[in-house]
């Protein structure tokens, strides 16, 4: 899986317009993240960790949204694979409630954000550092050092509280961890092919050197 992530960024990162729409995509999901986190444990004024964290991730969202920005020249309102993006954030959420039920017996919303957040926070481990040795953007490696940054300085506590709270209940964290493996391999896979359209769409106007463009356009 990992040589699998940083193929697809390092070609990704070949393209400023891809990449802009990439980092487009990552707000989006940072955003998606926040909203839950606010509808969920931060649907009242909610303790210092998780005001903090909701906090962190809104800022993630505005980060990558101003790169984006930063990397088209403009704010734009497009994406890369958007609809593939808040499948895999959805399903796993769905999924890794219902798993978590099946132990507990009942619905529990601490424990559904403790295990959604450890799955999120342990892809973002792999994929940040390896998105950041993928760009050519300056401003873009220096903004993924800080967000890996923040999101360790909370996920240990996150993991501990959530580990603790699956062994009073006679489960672990590995299944947990596979099924977001399984999900996001989905969201790869539809990431890679939309990569390799857009690639191979935009070589097919690139001109051989010293080719006369001019002579490539119809005449009319």
């Amino acid at each position: 899986m990992r040589d699998r992530i940083q193929a697809v960024l390092r070609q990704l990162a070949q393209s400023p317009d891809m990449e802009a729409r990439w980092l487009h995509t990552l707000s989006l999901m940072e955003f998606i993240g926040a909203r839950k986190i606010s509808r969920t444990v931060a649907d009242r004024h909610p303790t210092l960790e998780v005001l903090g964290h909701l906090a962190d991730e809104t800022r993630h969202a505005f980060a990558f949204k101003r790169l984006s920005a930063e990397v088209a020249g403009a704010e734009i309102t497009t994406f890369l694979c958007p609809e593939a993006a808040g499948r895999y954030f959805q399903a796993l959420d769905h999924e890794l409630a219902t798993w978590a039920t099946s132990f507990t017996g009942a619905p529990d919303v601490y424990l559904h954000y403790l295990l959604t957040t450890t799955a999120i926070e342990r892809r973002a481990m792999v994929l940040y550092p390896l998105y950041k040795a993928a760009s050519r953007q300056p401003a873009v490696r220096e903004e993924l050092g800080r967000v890996v940054t923040e999101e360790q300085s909370h996920r240990r506590t996150i993991e501990d509280a959530c580990v603790e709270r699956l062994t009073a209940v006679g489960a672990t964290l590995d299944a947990a961890l596979a099924l977001e493996e399984r999900l996001f391999a989905a969201f790869i896979g539809e990431l890679e092919a939309a990569v390799a359209r857009e690639s191979g769409a935009q070589s097919a106007f690139v001109p051989a050197p010293g080719e006369d463009v001019a002579a490539r356009s119809p005449q009319g």
